[in-house]
Order: C-alpha cells, then sequence, then structure tokens
C-alpha cells in the first residue's frame, strides 16, 4: 500500500496546492538528465536546478508613477522517502529572471537542495587536499588548514540525493500570486572535490 502512494505522488509531476491560487511550475529542460521508469524527472547532483513557475498577469497600473515590482520565488524542499513520508530539507533559492506576456508571467530560479553540514565539509576537505597535492609543499598550521576548508565550505555546489517535492510560491512583494509543486530526483554524478571550481588547478 504505501509503495501505491508513493507512486501516486511521484506522478504528480507539477500541480497546484491551494487552488484558487495556481501556479505551474516546472523543471527547465536543460537540468534534467533522465527520467525513472514512472516518468519521474532526475537531475545531476552537480548541476543545475533550474525551475520556471507560470502565473495569470497581474493587471498594469493606471497611475503612471506606480509600478510592477520583479515577481519573485519561495521555496520549500521536501525529501520523500520510499514509504512515502516527507521531511523538511534545507533549500536555496536563487532568481535568475523572468518574463511577461499579456495573459501571463514568467519567473526563473535555480534551486540549490545542499549538502547537510557534515558531508559538505567533508567536500571541502577532499576539495582542499587535492589543491594541496597539486601544489608544491608547503607548511600550513592546523588554523590555516581549518580557514581554508570553512571558506571553501560556501563553495561546494553539490545537491543532496534523493527523491524530494518542491513547494513553490511566487509573490508579488508579500502578496502570494501562485503556488504550484514540483517532483524530481536528484542523481549522484560524481563529487564537488573531483570537480572543484571553474579555473581550479587539476587534481
Amino acid at each position: 500500500m504505501r509503495y501505491v502512494l508513493l507512486t501516486q505522488i511521484l506522478l504528480v509531476a507539477c500541480v497546484a496546492f491551494a487552488g484558487d491560487k495556481p501556479a505551474s511550475c516546472e523543471l527547465g529542460n536543460k537540468s534534467i538528465v533522465s527520467r525513472s521508469s514512472s516518468g519521474l524527472a532526475q537531475v545531476s547532483n552537480l548541476g543545475d536546478i533550474e525551475i520556471t513557475c507560470r502565473v495569470p498577469a497581474r493587471t498594469i497600473p493606471a497611475e503612471p508613477d506606480e509600478i510592477l515590482n520583479g515577481l519573485r520565488v519561495a521555496a520549500t524542499v521536501y525529501e520523500i522517502s520510499p514509504n512515502g513520508s516527507r521531511r523538511l530539507v534545507p533549500s536555496e533559492v536563487h532568481l535568475v529572471g523572468g518574463s511577461r506576456a499579456p495573459d501571463q508571467e514568467d519567473v526563473e530560479f535555480y534551486l540549490r537542495i545542499p549538502l547537510d553540514p557534515a558531508s559538505r565539509e567533508a567536500e571541502a576537505r577532499r576539495y582542499f587536499a587535492s589543491l594541496q597535492n597539486s601544489m608544491p609543499p608547503e607548511q600550513l598550521s592546523e588554523e590555516t588548514r581549518r580557514e581554508a576548508v570553512e571558506r571553501l565550505q560556501q563553495f561546494v555546489y553539490q545537491h543532496r540525493v534523493g527523491r524530494f517535492r518542491v513547494e513553490c510560491r511566487v509573490l508579488d512583494g508579500k502578496r502570494v500570486m501562485g503556488l504550484g509543486t514540483v517532483l524530481l530526483e536528484v542523481l549522484f554524478k560524481g563529487r564537488f572535490s573531483d570537480v572543484g571550481l571553474p579555473g581550479a588547478p587539476p587534481a
């Protein structure tokens, strides 16, 4: 029964979870690396997770001194376990842009589902070790090593692996314009410590 419930949840690729304010949200095609047997979109743990949400267009202000601010997005991410239960996990939203048509408005953003703190620190340590292996031997103090690893942690771009439900809220200021969800699976395709930062010396 639990697997039937999970299948029913995962088959819903993009649905509104508030009927009075629906939004259409979907993954960008470039983010999708494959699909599961049930059709669930799969992305790389090292790639960008780009999502676009669409809502009905706002009314243009009649007064010339009034302007429409750009739409924003807030997201809540739940990890879905094999038995269908959900667990809230940390996430980050980075707005990319948006567009407006007579009948709808779009807002695009990158979603990040970061590693837990211990895993992120481990990746930073691995990457720091690879940098040291590619450079002339130097005597670094333990404090210097610790500070370097702490600084590198903010650059570890590697998503948590698993199946997730992303609940999106499209915002006009504080007003909710639309609500929608995206379901996806993050696949393990490698480690940040093996790829590193753009322009960094190879390990």
